[in-house]
């Protein structure tokens, strides 16, 4: 049929051209030839399938494998699938392949960051706690499958260790006969002693550590109640003032200490104190580098006797100010400005939004892992039935019938070492790890020369959908000239209201090739393919 109605437009050429008949049958035929079957495939993969494509598994590890090995086995199965071409060498209709496959790791997996405009709409500024999250979840994730894991990233109110100093603090920093800051001592003065105060009763804390500390502060007249945020910060040398130095033997003789050539730190003896070692330091530092200017600084190691066994090599960073050597401290406490700090946490849904369970040192060895690196290893499978009897056995002894939980664990594959979000549901009597394998489907569409990944539902208006465009009577767009649905742009437009009514949920890029009736002087049929972009559907 297709080729009788190239043949009437073959006619019809004649007599306006000056080409042979012969070149416009030849130019008909190459046409014709490269038409192919079109058909709508809907398979499933088989094991055999899996085979064929290698994948020892009998899955894809993810959705872009698929994409990119499927095409190739829809040519080689299917070979006599194709398009049909019209007269002008467009492609007139396609064939299609709906392929179900399964998919390794089916958790949903997202990284999200919330917005000002998700801040606006819930009213506040940051996330702070389980309320603050639940709304945000409820706002943004409403739909979410148990299972789903969603890594946050949100603006949060800083952790702020409070502290009030006491009358030893006052006296370690030479206020202890009032307890309190004098009127002389301006704010960076009282930040020095604070910074001292801390760097002795925290000497563990880390870099980005937070303070409020309240003190008292004489004003002059009364004593007022204050307070002062600092943080510690790393207060690094000056790479391009600064020279490491190792003492040695002439130096210990230098300073009395040659006949062991170290510094006796043991409690009593002469060298306990560091502010003895630190003048002995300077000494050297005076003598052996003559020629150093305000500012430099020196990094100085030194040998320590304790004990017998222990004899320590200590480190001392000082840095000379033009006439003496004073220590350098590396850690500082920084005034601190109240700010949003940025976190990222990982969410899970169970019965809410919540961490995964994770494990500790302990538990890991406990349950057949490693302690000492925080995993498990070998059969994985072997892990998770250790994971189940200790949520029945320790954490969960009185878990219901469908109760479900999220787990996180390091798994190490003899080559790295992953994280691992699995799910487990309790089935009355024993906690079960739920499959990693799942059954997903992605279609694909021919273009002519190979088949491609393809979003495109092939949708036939019916009788209800022209009835919501006021087309209910004939059940068909009018094409004629002045007639309502003559131009493109108005067809167009009464399809985004068809595609809408039906498809609501429809996400960016969904694409549709729409077939309608329409009459133009005769019945027939068309078909239209557009894409959502924004708010509407455009044409492709």
């Amino acid at each position: 049929m297709k080729k009788i109605f190239y043949l009437f437009a073959i006619t019809a050429f004649m007599f306006t051209s000056c080409n042979p008949l012969e070149d416009v049958i030849t130019e008909v035929d190459a046409l014709t030839k490269n038409d192919k079957l079109v058909d709508d495939l809907v398979l499933t993969l088989t094991d055999e399938n899996y085979e064929t494509l290698e994948l020892n598994f009998g899955s894809f590890s993810n959705n872009e494998d698929a994409k990119s090995l499927i095409p190739g086995f829809l040519s080689e199965t299917y070979p006599q699938l194709g398009v049909t071409y019209l007269p002008n060498g467009e492609i007139d209709q396609s064939s299609s392949a709906l392929v179900t496959y399964k998919l390794y790791s089916p958790i949903k997996f997202e990284a999200y960051t919330v917005t000002d405009a998700d801040y606006t709409a819930l009213g506040f500024s940051s996330l702070n706690d389980s309320d603050d999250f639940d709304a945000f979840f409820d706002l943004k994730f409403p739909s979410e499958v148990q299972g789903t894991v969603i890594d946050l990233t949100y603006n949060t109110n800083p952790t702020l260790i409070e502290y009030s100093l006491t009358d030893d603090d006052y006296d370690s920093v030479g206020n202890g006969r009032f307890d309190s800051f004098d009127a002389a001592e301006t704010e960076e003065d009282r930040r020095v002693k604070i910074q001292t105060i801390l760097l002795n009763n925290f000497p563990d804390a880390n870099f980005g550590d937070k303070y409020k500390v309240f003190y008292e502060w004489y004003n002059g007249s009364s004593v007022e109640d204050l307070e002062m945020l600092v943080q510690l910060e790393e207060n690094p040398t000056d790479e391009s003032k600064t020279t490491t130095y190792k003492l040695d033997n002439d130096d210990y003789a230098l300073t009395g200490n040659g006949s062991f050539n170290n510094f006796d730190i043991r409690t009593g003896k002469p060298e306990e104190d560091i502010e003895t070692r630190r003048e002995k330091i300077e000494t050297i530092l005076l003598n052996n580098f003559p020629a150093a200017v305000s500012g430099d600084f020196y990094v100085v190691s030194y040998d320590a006797f304790n004990n017998q066994f222990e004899r320590p090599v200590l480190t001392m960073i000082l840095q000379f100010d033009g006439t003496n050597y004073n220590i350098f401290d590396v850690k500082v406490y920084a005034t601190y400005e109240y700010a949003l700090v940025e976190n990222t946490m990982r969410f899970t849904l169970t019965d809410d939004w919540k961490a995964p369970i994770t494990f500790s040192s302990d538990e890991y060895e406990l349950l057949g892992g490693s302690g000492r690196f925080n995993n498990f290893s070998g059969d994985e499978n072997e892990a998770k039935r250790t994971i189940a009897i200790y949520l029945k056995n320790t954490l969960y002894p009185y878990a219901a019938a469908e109760d479900f939980v999220a787990v996180q664990y390091a798994f190490y594959n003899g080559s790295d070492t992953l994280t691992r979000n699995v799910n487990f549901v309790f089935d009355g009597t024993v906690w079960n790890a739920i499959s990693t394998v799942i059954n997903t489907s992605l279609k694909f569409g021919h273009n002519g020369t190979t088949w491609v990944p393809d979003n495109t539902i092939k949708y036939t208006l019916i009788n209800s959908d022209y009835a919501l465009v006021e087309n209910g009577q004939y059940n068909n767009f009018d094409l004629r000239a002045g007639k309502a649905e003559e131009t493109i742009e108005v067809r167009l437009e009464k399809i985004n209201k068809i595609l809408k009514a039906n498809f609501p949920n429809s996400e960016q890029g969904q694409k549709f090739a729409v077939t309608y009736a329409f009459y133009d002087g005769t019945n027939g049929n068309a078909t239209i393919n557009v894409i959502l972009e924004g708010s509407d559907y455009i044409l492709q």
